[in-house]
């Protein structure tokens, strides 16, 4: 016997993908950041 069952996944989609993207934003904000300490730190050296 054969049973679909439904998922709420679809209702959630957009949900899922919001939070998606605002964690690679915040690590990409988060690496430019880092990348600017370690390189002013260089540049006072």
């Amino acid at each position: 016997m054969f049973t679909v069952k439904r998922d709420d996944f679809d209702e959630n989609t957009d949900d899922i993908l919001n939070s998606i993207n605002k964690m690679l934003e915040k690590n990409k904000k988060e690496k430019e950041e880092n990348k600017e300490e370690s390189k002013e730190e260089k540049d006072n050296k």
